[in-house]
């Protein structure tokens, strides 16, 4: 439950753990490869031969090796990115989104806080400018009539 607490107080916690579990899911597939490669027989010729090429093709060898680490840290850098557009953008477009709409005069829609990390303090605070202006406003309104 602590590490759950953890997680929803703060954005970059999310963020640091997605990404970590990403490169863990990445080594976890990797390791389970490499001993299937391992354990069979003819791994060892299957291996020479890959060192004889990187001798004879060093570029080659050096672009595909590039390759295959990148193709590897795209997992963890789609789980980020998925992760920031929920967890950051979606959030801070839906606040100022009724934002936009406060500015417009409609201050009677409430803003609902979600959550407990940055984005929901920024929310609650929000909410709490949103109904003092409703409150000032509504003072205007009353000492006019």
């Amino acid at each position: 439950m602590e590490s759950a607490n953890f997680i929803q107080r703060s954005i970059i916690n999310k963020i640091l753990f997605i990404t970590i579990s990403g490169a863990v899911v990445v080594s976890i597939v990797a390791a389970l490869i490499f001993f299937f490669i391992f354990a069979s027989e003819g791994t060892y010729h299957f291996l020479q031969n890959i060192l004889d090429y990187a001798k004879t093709h060093p570029a080659t060898f050096a672009i595909f090796l590039g390759f295959l680490t990148f193709q590897a840290s795209l997992i963890p850098i789609i789980m980020t990115y998925f992760l920031l557009k929920k967890e950051i953008i979606d959030p801070l477009q839906e606040i100022a989104d009724r934002m936009e709409k406060i500015s417009m005069g409609e201050i009677d829609e409430e803003i609902p806080v979600k959550r407990k990390d940055e984005i929901g303090h920024l929310q609650e605070s929000f909410e709490r400018m949103r109904m003092s202006l409703k409150l000032i406003i509504d003072r205007l309104e009353s000492e006019e009539i």
